[in-house]
């Protein structure tokens, strides 16, 4: 057993040991590819409640252990990783917002986190150059009920998922958030991921055509949210959790090389030092989350980070591989199938054209806005 990810996979297997056991017998691309068990897995051993607290029934993991959970997770599977991210973002942020709520509130987290609900998250359009807070699905007013209208596409946990969380659109134009049944009539989910890399993650489009739920699973911003700290909270769960699962996906490149025993100790160097800068950066923001820092500040430290995580996972990769060999890589599917899933990892919102130029104004003393 080597060091690496050693800390990860301790973390992990305290919280979800039979998750583990599972990942580490069934190979890479079997986890990888559409219809596999993984994500059945995920909530069978209890994965679903990682990051609720205890007092509301969940495992109660900080955010620093939910990073170093996650980085395991996606080394042995980032499409598992990039699923359960969607997850966690969505089921997070509601606990949050349950627990300055109503005791009903806070028991619908509980019977979320009983049942094992899968929850999808139906925010970030992919839409290129699209802001991750302008909704495309629209919500009408109908007594006590409200009528959805829209689609996401992609869609992580498409077929999993039984509840959906979506931004909406509402008649005054205020954003709003929607918890969607998956059973609800109306509901329809259709193929749109075509490419094998991160098929595992079931990111089809979801397709609502006049769909009603109840006036009460739509929380208005103004009214439940009116300076946009829970929504903000959302994106720290996802900016976190999803740049550990990358990580992870890098380290099983570093895991490989170690195995290979090539004797290339510089370019193993290279890459390992890229990587483990990147999970430091990620583990610094995870330890102000959970001390409670939230907010512009921390978001945009967040953002920065990922852009230079980004870049350096570019170059590990390429030296990881170069380190690897030709034959390696000629024998290895895996070697390629990680290579391309990591470089997937630029495509999450929000991009960096949409919000470099907040970003900017940001240190020159402007708000912060996500746009």
């Amino acid at each position: 057993m080597t060091r690496l990810l050693s800390r990860e996979r301790e973390t992990l297997q305290s919280y979800l040991p039979g998750l583990v056991d599972y990942l580490d017998r069934t190979p890479l691309l079997e986890l990888e590819r559409r219809g596999s068990d993984a994500i059945a897995q995920f909530r069978d051993s209890g994965g679903t409640a990682l990051t609720i607290p205890a007092e509301e029934g969940g495992l109660g993991a900080s955010a620093l252990e939910a990073v170093r959970a996650q980085r395991a997770i996606g080394s042995r599977s980032p499409s598992l990783g990039a699923a359960s991210t969607m997850h966690h973002l969505s089921l997070a942020t509601l606990a949050e917002y349950a627990r300055s709520s109503t005791e009903e509130d806070r028991a619908l987290v509980r019977s979320l986190v009983e049942q094992r609900t899968v929850v999808a998250s139906g925010f970030s359009e992919g839409v290129t150059g699209g802001s991750v807070f302008v909704p495309t699905m629209r919500a009408e007013r109908r007594g006590d009920t409200y009528v959805v209208n829209g689609s996401k596409k992609p869609c992580s946990l498409s077929t999993s998922m039984d509840l959906l969380t979506a931004s909406v659109a509402v008649e005054s134009g205020e954003r709003a958030i929607a918890l969607i049944p998956a059973t609800a009539a109306g509901i329809t989910v259709r193929p749109f991921w075509d490419s094998p890399v991160l098929a595992g993650a079931e990111s089809d489009e979801v397709l609502l055509e006049d769909v009603e739920i109840p006036a009460d699973f739509v929380l208005l911003n103004g009214a439940d949210d009116p300076d946009g700290r829970h929504e903000m909270t959302g994106y720290l769960w996802f900016g976190m959790l999803v740049t550990a699962n990358y990580l992870g996906a890098a380290s099983a490149l570093l895991e490989r090389l170690l195995d290979a025993d090539k004797g290339d100790f510089e370019g193993y160097t290279r890459a390992a030092a890229d990587i483990e800068n990147g999970m430091a950066a990620v583990e610094s923001i995870a330890r102000a989350v959970d001390a409670g820092e939230r907010g512009q500040d921390i978001s945009v430290r967040l953002l920065l980070c990922r852009i230079a995580i980004r870049e350096s996972l570019v170059r590990a990769t390429a030296v990881a591989i170069e380190s690897l060999g030709g034959i390696a890589f000629i024998k290895s599917p895996d070697i390629a199938y990680l290579a391309a899933a990591i470089h997937a990892f630029a495509f999450h919102p929000p991009s960096r054209r949409s919000v470099s130029e907040s970003l900017a104004r940001y240190h020159a003393g402007d708000e912060f806005a996500f746009v």
